[in-house]
């Protein structure tokens, strides 16, 4: 496996642009007076690729491998300019930069940008090679997944895990 994880290495800006926006819009928040299930909606791109929007984020790694599965790493904004949070997943590219099977696989608690970027780009390489799973129980490198939460596939967001809490 190469290690060519810069995006800009499969992509050229537009795309990588179009893509940091497509990722944005499963990880962040949904647009003012906006329900988190109406975010994808195609009014809302404008919010999600505004560059003051697109600056408070950054694709640290990616990788597509030879399946056309991209994964990538995104440095999200903390509570504090100074900190951040790493968000690792993957995805299929599908038309007009749509994004198919997104998944977040990974978040790190919120931590001084350089400790959040060590930490997932740890987590990364381990997810590329397939090898993420026993790391992901790290309390100090991974927030979610959690012993009471999970990854929903449907509303793309972390959930409580009901069946691990026994709630009814």
């Amino acid at each position: 496996m190469k290690n060519n994880y810069d995006v800009a290495d499969y992509y050229d800006a537009s795309q990588c642009d179009s893509i940091q926006a497509s990722i944005i819009n499963y990880i962040f928040i949904a647009p003012p007076y906006t329900l988190m299930k109406d975010r994808f909606k195609p009014e809302h791109r404008s919010f999600y690729s505004d560059p003051k929007t697109l600056r408070r984020f950054s694709i640290d790694k990616f990788y597509k491998n030879e399946k056309g599965v991209n994964y990538f790493l995104m440095l999200r904004p903390g509570n504090r300019v100074e900190e951040r949070r790493a968000v690792g997943g993957y995805f299929k590219l599908g038309e007009n930069y749509t994004l198919e099977g997104f998944r977040e696989i990974f978040v790190t608690p919120i931590l001084a940008e350089q400790d959040a970027k060590a930490k997932g780009e740890f987590l990364f390489e381990k997810m590329v090679k397939g090898e993420v799973d026993e790391f992901l129980k790290m309390k100090s490198y991974v927030q979610w997944p959690n012993d009471a939460s999970l990854y929903d596939t449907v509303t793309y967001q972390w959930i409580l895990n009901k069946e691990k809490l026994d709630i009814k």
